[in-house]
């Protein structure tokens, strides 16, 4: 039933949303320092023999988990993308920047702010009259660049 209800509303909506990232950098975080911790751990517990070959297993090892953990962790400070509204009725297009689920900010910003829109490689940019870039984000999906050119309407000239 709740299915039914999602695709009402979505008929209903004028307004085309494009997602920004979903993921949080929690697990990152949270998996690079059990990494981190593992690979300085690996040199703190006792070992059985000062062997070479065991120490230089153990070096590669530690070396592994040392670089898999900043891996994670740089990961984990990615920025993430606003989500993106496009609505054709009222010529506007609406940023709201997410934290952990709450809504930190949102921007509104009309049409007629804007002096291009380009949907180029992948990529949704969007300028103002200063030339400075306002949106600079994915879009993941290659169906969704039909649904924005209608969002957008026939002012913007949208390169594929």
């Amino acid at each position: 039933m709740v299915a039914i209800s999602e695709t009402r509303d979505a008929q209903h909506d004028p307004a085309i949303a494009i997602p920004g990232h979903a993921t949080s950098g929690v697990m990152g975080a949270v998996g690079g320092a059990a990494l981190l911790i593992a690979a300085i751990g690996l040199w703190l517990w006792p070992g059985a023999s000062w062997d070479p070959l065991l120490m230089l297993v153990k070096l590669g090892l530690s070396l592994f988990l040392l670089c898999g953990g900043m891996m994670f962790l740089m990961a984990a400070r990615r920025p993430s993308h606003p989500e993106v509204r496009l609505d054709a009725r009222r010529g506007c297009l609406r940023l709201i920047e997410r934290d952990a689920g709450a809504v930190i900010r949102e921007i509104e910003i009309s049409y007629d702010d804007l002096s291009e829109v380009d949907l180029r490689d992948g990529m949704l940019i969007a300028r103002d009259h200063h030339g400075q870039t306002v949106v600079e984000m994915p879009v993941e999906h290659s169906g969704d660049i039909d649904a924005i050119r209608a969002a957008l309407g026939p002012g913007f000239v949208c390169a594929a």
